[in-house]
């Protein structure tokens, strides 16, 4: 092996090195980030929101660094909205519920006897979240 080939394996394996190494500190890095920033269970990225109930309390306690008056007045504010939440969507879902029946009405006719068969099954599994009015 001549010098020129040993010092051509030595600067191929100096930057295989720096590969390897920025690649596991690159998915190091970014399992730090997400870990920190991705405050829901894994595989849903939406963000958290008041209607994630002590989830959201926590998640604004915990970055927020609240204090214990702070926190008790973020929770009355939080449970209050979350009950006028409700009412206002029990209020709403009537409606929703018709619009949603009407367009996947008009969806599922565009579809295959087949295909209409997942379809009703991969609606059924949807939910709008709104307390029903009939439970109220």
């Amino acid at each position: 092996m001549t010098a020129r080939n040993k010092m051509w394996m030595k600067v191929s394996g100096l930057l295989l090195g720096i590969f390897i190494f920025g690649a596991i500190s690159g998915a190091a890095i970014d399992r730090l980030y997400r870990g920190h920033f991705d405050a829901r269970a894994a595989g849903d990225s939406r963000a958290l929101s008041i209607r994630d109930g002590d989830a959201y309390f926590e998640m604004l306690q915990r970055e927020l660094k609240l204090n214990a008056d702070q926190a008790s007045g973020m929770l009355a504010i939080l449970d209050r909205t979350r009950a006028e939440y409700k009412g206002i969507c029990a209020e709403t879902r009537p409606r929703y519920d018709a619009l949603r029946g009407l367009a996947r009405a008009q969806m599922r006719a565009l579809l295959l006897p087949d295909q209409q068969q997942r379809f009703d099954t991969i609606v059924t599994q949807e939910s709008c979240n709104c307390p029903d009015p009939a439970k109220r």
